[in-house]
Formats: C-alpha cells, sequence, structure tokens
C-alpha cells in the first residue's frame, strides 16, 4: 500500500513538472511618458479556469482600466500550454523610475507570484529629445469639436475600419490572409460586437486583440493610429465561392468642446461596452455612440486539379519533406520501440493527417502522438509536425519498415509531388539478452548505498505502472501489411487530437478544430476532395457505405452544431467534452466499418 502511495506520488511530481504554472510581469519596453497611459500584462502558463487571480496595489499610477482578461493557447516545443493574459491600463503622474508590482495568482491551494518590473517614466520634452515623441502635433486635433460642427461627419472621416486579403482567389489547402484594422485619430473606446463568419475555412490566428499590435500610418495625407484587431490564416476545406463576412464594432468617442490640446486615445475591448464611464462623464466634453463594420470580401476556392492526382493524396499543399527515424535501432522482444516521423516545410499543417505505415506481419503498430512546431507569424505556417509511432514485437529477427510516402500539391508549381522516407531496419533480438546485461550490472549496484537501491526499485515500479496502464489503454493498429489506402482506415485518436486540447479554449478554435477532424476523417475514409467536400456527398458515402441512417443524420448533426459554434458562438463551453466524445464514438463506428467492394 506504502509502495502505491509512493509510485502515484512519483507520477503526480512528473505530471507536475510537465505542466508547471508560471506567472509573468511585462511591462511596456523603453521609457513611458508622464502623464500617458501604458499596458501592464500579468501572463499565466498552463492556467485553470478555477485560479484566483489578487489584482497588485497600483497606488503609484493614476488606474484607466482593467483587469481586461483573454485566454487562449500556444504550441511550442514542450506541446501545449493554456494562457490566460490579464491586462491593466495605468499612467504614470511625475518622472522618475518606478517599480510594477508583481501579482499573485492561488491555484489548487498553492499561491504563484510573478518578479516586479522595473519602469522608467519620462517627461514629454525628453522624449522628443530622445526621439519618442514628435515635435508635430498630435493626432488630438480632430478631438475638438468646433460649434456647430456634425460630431458624426467628423467621425466618418477619422475613425474606421479596414479588412485586407493577400488574395481573392486561391486553391483548396493555399491560405488566405485576412487583417481586420482599426484607424483612428480620435479619443475613442471600441468594442468588437460581432467577429466575422469564416464559413468554408479552417483558420490559424496570427495576432488577436490581446497581442496589442498598433502603427502609425498615413491615409490621404493625415497620420492615424492603426491597431490590428485581428489577423488569420484562412485555409479553405473545399471548392466554390466563400465571403468572408463583417467584423462589426461599436465604439464610444470623447470630443473636446474647449480649446484644450488632448492626445488621442483608443481603447478596444471585446464584450460589452459599459454603461458608466468617468472617461465620458467629464465636462467640457462631448461623447457619441456610433456603429461600424468591415466589407465583406469574396474568396474564389478553385479545385485542386485532378490530373496527376496521387492515389495517396490526402489533402496537403505547400511545400514538405519527411523523414523517418527509430529511437532505437535495436529492441529486445516486447520491448516497445518508437518510429519517429517528422514532416518538414511549409503549409496546411492544422490538414495534415497522419502518414500511413505498412509494419511487417511480426510488429503491432499503435496509433501516433502528434507533436507541433510551428511559426503562426508565416504564412503558409512554416515549421514541423512530429508523428511518433509507438510498436512492438514478440519474434526475433530483422525486418524492415517500408518507405512512408507523403503526397502533397505545390501551388507554386501547379503539380503535385511525392516525397519519401527511406526503408528503415529494426533489430528484435530475444527477451533473454536484456536479462543477461542486467545480470551483468548486478555486482556494481549491489555496492551502491541502500537509499539507491530503494529510489532505483520505486523507479522501476514507476515504470512499470506507466507502461501497463498506457498498453491496457491503447488501441492497437493492424499489424498486417497495409493492404488499403489511408482513406480506408483513418485514425481517429490523431484526428481528434487538435480539439482535445483546444476544449477549454476560448472562442471558436475547438469548433474549427473539431470541424476540420471530421472532413479530414470523410476525405481519408471516401476519398472525398474538391467540390464533393460537402454535405450531400457525405450522405451518399454514408448510404453507399451501408452506415445506419441514424448515423447518418448524428454525423451532419454534429458538423452543424461545429457551424454553430464556429460561426455564430452559441454553443456553450461546457458542451465541448459531450461532443468530442459522441464525435470519438461515431468516426471510430465508421472507421471500424469496412467499405463495400
Amino acid at each position: 500500500m506504502k509502495k502505491g502511495i509512493l509510485i502515484i506520488s512519483i507520477l503526480l511530481l512528473v505530471l507536475a513538472a510537465n505542466a508547471q504554472v508560471v506567472l509573468k510581469t511585462i511591462v511596456t519596453e523603453g521609457p513611458v511618458i508622464a502623464g500617458e497611459p501604458f499596458v501592464v500584462q500579468y501572463v499565466l502558463e498552463n492556467a485553470e479556469p478555477e485560479d484566483d487571480f489578487f489584482q497588485p496595489d497600483f497606488r503609484q499610477f493614476r488606474f484607466v482600466s482593467g483587469p481586461n482578461t483573454y485566454t487562449g493557447a500556444s504550441f511550442g516545443a514542450d506541446g501545449p500550454k493554456r494562457l490566460k493574459n490579464i491586462t491593466f491600463t495605468l499612467v504614470a503622474l511625475k518622472e522618475g523610475h518606478y517599480i510594477v508590482p508583481g501579482a499573485s495568482v492561488k491555484l489548487h491551494g498553492q499561491v504563484f507570484k510573478s518578479e516586479p518590473a522595473p519602469l522608467e517614466v519620462i517627461s514629454r520634452a525628453a522624449a522628443v529629445q530622445k526621439g519618442i515623441l514628435s515635435e508635430k502635433p498630435s493626432l488630438a486635433t480632430d478631438s475638438y469639436l468646433q460649434p456647430g460642427e456634425d460630431p458624426y461627419e467628423k467621425i466618418r472621416h477619422n475613425l474606421f475600419m479596414k479588412v485586407m486579403v493577400d488574395k481573392k482567389a486561391c486553391v483548396v489547402g493555399q491560405p488566405v490572409t485576412a487583417t481586420f484594422k482599426l484607424y483612428s485619430r480620435l479619443n475613442s473606446k471600441s468594442d468588437i460586437v460581432k467577429n466575422p463568419g469564416f464559413y468554408g475555412f479552417a483558420i490559424q490566428d496570427m495576432i488577436n486583440l490581446a497581442d496589442n499590435v498598433s502603427a502609425t500610418e498615413t491615409v490621404n495625407g493625415k497620420k492615424f493610429q492603426v491597431h490590428t484587431v485581428r489577423k488569420v490564416q484562412l485555409y479553405p476545406l473545399q471548392a466554390g465561392l466563400f465571403t468572408i463576412d463583417p467584423m462589426e464594432v461599436q465604439s464610444r468617442v470623447e470630443f473636446s468642446t474647449s480649446m484644450v490640446s488632448k492626445k488621442s486615445e483608443q481603447e478596444i475591448v471585446e464584450g460589452v461596452i459599459p454603461t458608466e464611464d468617468e472617461l465620458f462623464s467629464k465636462p467640457g466634453f462631448k461623447v457619441c455612440e456610433t456603429s461600424m463594420h468591415t466589407e465583406p470580401v469574396a474568396i474564389k476556392v478553385n479545385p485542386l486539379p485532378e490530373h496527376g492526382r496521387p492515389a495517396e493524396f490526402s489533402g496537403a499543399t505547400g511545400k514538405f519533406t519527411i523523414a523517418a527515424s527509430l529511437e532505437k535501432q535495436e529492441l529486445a522482444r516486447n520491448e516497445e520501440g518508437d518510429l519517429v516521423v517528422t514532416i518538414e516545410g511549409r503549409g496546411n499543417f492544422p490538414q495534415l493527417a497522419a502518414p500511413v505505415v505498412s509494419w511487417p506481419k511480426a510488429m503491432e503498430g499503435f496509433e501516433p502522438e502528434i507533436k507541433d512546431s510551428l511559426n503562426k507569424e508565416l504564412s503558409p505556417l512554416e515549421g514541423r509536425r512530429v508523428f511518433t509511432f509507438r510498436f512492438i514485437s514478440n519474434q526475433a529477427g530483422t525486418y524492415t519498415i517500408p518507405a512512408i510516402n507523403l503526397s502533397f500539391f505545390d501551388p507554386d508549381s501547379n503539380r503535385y509531388k511525392t516525397t519519401s522516407t527511406k526503408p528503415i531496419t529494426v533489430k528484435i533480438t530475444e527477451a533473454a539478452a536484456r536479462k543477461l546485461q542486467a545480470g551483468a550490472e548486478k555486482e556494481p549496484v549491489l555496492k551502491k548505498s541502500v537509499l539507491l537501491w530503494i529510489i532505483t526499485g520505486v523507479a522501476i515500479l514507476a515504470a512499470t505502472l506507466f507502461v501497463v496502464i498506457r498498453r491496457k489503454n491503447r488501441k492497437p493498429v493492424q499489424a498486417e501489411p497495409v493492404k488499403i489506402t489511408p482513406a480506408n482506415k483513418p485514425q481517429v485518436t490523431g484526428l481528434l487530437q487538435p480539439a482535445s486540447i483546444l476544449q477549454e479554449a476560448e472562442g471558436h478554435s475547438f469548433y474549427a478544430a473539431l470541424r476540420t477532424a471530421i472532413w479530414q476523417f470523410s476525405s481519408q475514409k471516401f476519398k472525398l476532395s474538391g467540390s464533393s467536400m460537402n454535405k450531400r456527398s457525405l450522405q451518399e458515402e454514408l448510404q453507399q457505405a451501408n452506415i445506419t441512417y441514424a448515423d447518418q443524420q448524428e454525423l451532419l448533426r454534429i458538423l452543424d452544431a461545429c457551424e454553430e459554434g464556429l460561426f455564430t458562438g452559441a454553443l456553450e463551453t461546457g458542451n465541448r467534452k459531450e461532443l468530442l466524445e459522441e464525435t470519438r464514438h461515431l468516426l471510430q463506428k465508421i472507421a471500424d466499418t469496412p467499405l463495400p467492394e
């Protein structure tokens, strides 16, 4: 009993180390100007919904707004991380050197603290001298409302939105980059009341509101403060004519009715505009409310060419290479090995399915673990996706894993290309060899201390328990050589992994990942592609595959639910786990159903 408790404690410590909670304090780089607002961010990595955040004491500064909380997920070398960004807008009234206090968060009874951050505050004159601030008049000249002047006409010329796309025609799988910007020369507070719908696309966010990206641009000879509200990569799922819907924003604009120079300020939030705001209740100012939106943008998605399409093509679009290696070249009987398949390049990584491995008869392969390392700032995405296939063999001998193929469409050359790994040889030895090796090491081990014996024994027990549980829960793949195409045996767990990771992420990313997984499954199982990637064609394929009518309707209902959550945001987060499990069960059931000859 005590050993079991000790093993569990060790495993919990390992898991805790892999999900270390980190709280960081981030302030504006470089000096800020006395009397001007600046932003303080507290970024929590591996956040949990039930954490308690303790706001710092900002008594040295004038409080403007906050906390504004944004949540999301990031993918790095250590796997996915849940992120929470809590921001405050403050003003330092006098120049000098300050310390921005750290914050605290309580999670599972443990308190985590961020380090304080130094802040230099300088005068406006010093900022001009250092080149941080221009001597030219600020953009606030348009914030003064002259007697009799129409404020809404002034807003129309000095506060507006634009959406820009890098292309209006593409092929399936080729990304379109869309950037939403807010241009302003006024003191305003803007609220995003409707995010655009991206029907027919898988979405990869590049910049969002929490990134606070802004710059100065000249439009018709006038300088504007420009905020990048959102920048996304859109990967078309099927051919057709699709529309990027408008983004809708409500704004409250503050005009000065006295000849007082006041720097223009903009704040953009996502939620509900407060009914009372101290900034808009002062004498000598006039407040106006207005709505604006971007224009809809039509994108024509052309189908991929039928000519020259390889049989194993599963939707990869871009430029890729594939490589494979073994963690160990020699294994004992019944010892688990790892085959690591790495796809590198630029393209539609979110839609890349696991490559098909033709295992030798004496080997049993398992569904892969997937790990991404991608640069989201580039379009198409650049980086790598690593598939780790666990395998095992109970027969000694030397085996060859055949070359693994990857077919993709290269938009630059407008051709299909196929790249392959080299065949890999693995040697399986008798398990007795491992026992002999262990016996040879026994003598020096006996000389170690009693404490080392205890630690070693506990570690072996923990590792054994981990392997037994993992084998018990893992679903093996057929050991026979693959006689069917990738489309005939989709790997459900691998396809659903992105959606599983994003279950608790705010926004539409979960529904986008789940919807993409269903269409990838359909492409692999039924060879749907191009213009045939639609619900009507899917239902026809399900009928021909003798899938029951109830299961057909259930899959279409799940697709409808994904689109409702993706395009309207109407579904609650609490439904996601149930929806994911329903999808997993249904897709596995369909995957196990053989197609008619």
